[in-house]
């Protein structure tokens, strides 16, 4: 191909105009860019969370920003910072910070904004704590591992109960039981209250009503605890045994009670309506076996004896056999009460009436609506059955005692069907007076051949 020299020449020079052109336009986008007005750049806004008094960081606190018409909802990142660009600010805008917490008091501020690009401006907001109280760790130890609820190197605990506030009261004794008997009102870490007994003190009971007693030898001393105090008020002893103490248990309109007496093998439950003291019986209770040879003592006794029962009979109306079964039968290896204890759970009523195998089951105005068989009382030289059933006041759970070789298990009773669902081993040997409340079983021990005294110790039970 031929090209001319003033074609060449002509397309070098236009080659030439438009590199020059490129150049131009180059230079003049830098020297637009580099004069633009600053309002057309953003504002970078650091905003930091900080604790008042630590000057720590708060994450997850929620920041809520507010300019002109808009509002942005954002949260702190874990180093308690969020950084925000903002676009389109006037000379003199007015930001709004409002900043909550669960853990902090809500915090509002308003923050003038003064454009400057080349920095990032941070706004820190200081949050005040919210009043709290500083609790001590408390231990939780696992089922069957046992805790000192209370330790003395100067008192044994005799007895105890725990009353509704949760505080344990205590029957403690310094050196020999039944002298010099104290009670404490404990609350788990201190002392609260303390009244020494002016009598002997045997053991600390509860009736239907939930009141506290101490039973001495002589009288029957009422405990009443009164906030942090402790009040005494003495109560005639055959007035509590005749009127308080057979008194089971009670229901919104009736309360249940029983005639048992431990010189007879037999005594009915009764339920009585608050209203116009109507009563009547709802289950008799009789050992069959024990019965027959509690009558049968009168035939091998002497005449002398016979004829004082006989003497008796005439006088008071009640047979000779048993005159002479209470007062010589009842004395020998062979007698034993029979046991059959109420307990009232949610709106039923339960008897266990163990002499007949059977569990009687009663609504609140002491109807019978059902009955099931019971039988975890048999074989007791396998099981360990310690012929005692105790109730989880606040649960309403029942326990079934079985102790064997000192090792002693808490049966869970299924009041469906009557069987012992689970058990649970205590973690000392031959513990005494077992409590069991809101789920923890509490019990006396000393440690075999020791100068310990007598602690009070709990467990957590399974679940």
């Amino acid at each position: 191909m031929i090209f001319s020299i003033g074609t060449i020449s002509c397309k070098i020079a236009k080659c030439g105009n438009y590199v020059s052109s490129y150049r131009t336009m180059r230079i003049f986008c830098l020297f637009c860019i580099a004069f633009l007005p600053l309002s057309l750049w953003g504002q970078v806004i650091a905003i930091l969370t900080l604790d008042k008094q630590s000057l720590e960081p708060i994450p997850n606190a929620e920041i809520m920003i507010q300019w002109n018409d808009s509002l942005l909802s954002v949260q702190s990142d874990m180093n308690g910072k969020y950084t925000l660009w903002m676009d389109h600010l006037e000379e003199r805008d007015a930001l709004v910070f409002s900043v909550q917490h669960p853990m902090y008091d809500p915090q509002t501020l308003q923050k003038i904004i003064f454009k400057n690009p080349q920095d990032t401006l941070e706004v820190k907001i200081l949050l005040k704590s919210i009043k709290r109280q500083n609790q001590e760790a408390v231990t939780v130890k696992s089922p069957g591992i046992p805790d000192t609820v209370f330790n003395s190197t100067d008192f044994h605990v005799a007895d105890f109960e725990i009353n509704e506030n949760g505080d344990y009261v205590l029957l403690v004794y310094p050196r020999r039981t039944g002298h010099q008997n104290a009670i404490f009102l404990f609350d788990g870490n201190l002392i609260i209250d303390s009244l020494t007994l002016n009598g002997v003190g045997i053991n600390l009971i509860k009736d239907y009503r939930n009141n506290l007693h101490v039973i001495c030898q002589e009288t029957v001393v009422h405990v009443n605890c009164k906030g942090d105090s402790l009040l005494l008020n003495s109560i005639p002893k055959k007035y509590f045994l005749e009127y308080v103490l057979p008194i089971v248990d009670s229901t919104t309109s009736k309360f249940f009670f029983s005639n048992f007496n431990e010189y007879y093998p037999a005594f009915d439950y009764f339920s009585m309506d608050y209203i116009d003291s109507a009563y009547r019986k709802i289950v008799h209770i009789e050992d069959t076996l024990m019965m027959e040879l509690y009558r049968s003592e009168y035939k091998w006794v002497d005449v002398r004896t016979r004829l004082w029962a006989k003497q008796n009979e005439i006088e008071t109306g009640i047979d000779a056999q048993i005159w002479v079964g209470a007062n010589y039968f009842t004395q020998s290896i062979y007698y034993k009460v029979p046991y059959a204890p109420l307990f009232r759970v949610g709106d039923s009523v339960y008897v266990f009436d163990f002499p007949s195998d059977k569990i009687w089951v009663y609504n609140p105005l002491g109807e019978l609506k059902r009955s099931m068989g019971l039988y975890f009382h048999y074989h007791k030289d396998r099981t360990g059955w310690r012929r005692n059933i105790i109730k989880d006041p606040v649960t309403g759970v029942l326990y079934a005692v079985f102790e064997k070789d000192g090792i002693t298990h808490l049966g869970d009773i299924n009041l469906i069907n009557g069987q012992i669902s689970t058990k649970h081993r205590i973690h000392h040997k031959y513990v005494e007076k077992i409590r069991v409340n809101a789920g923890f079983v509490y019990y006396i021990y000393r440690p075999f051949e020791s100068i310990q005294k007598r602690f009070l110790y709990k467990e957590r039970l399974f679940n």
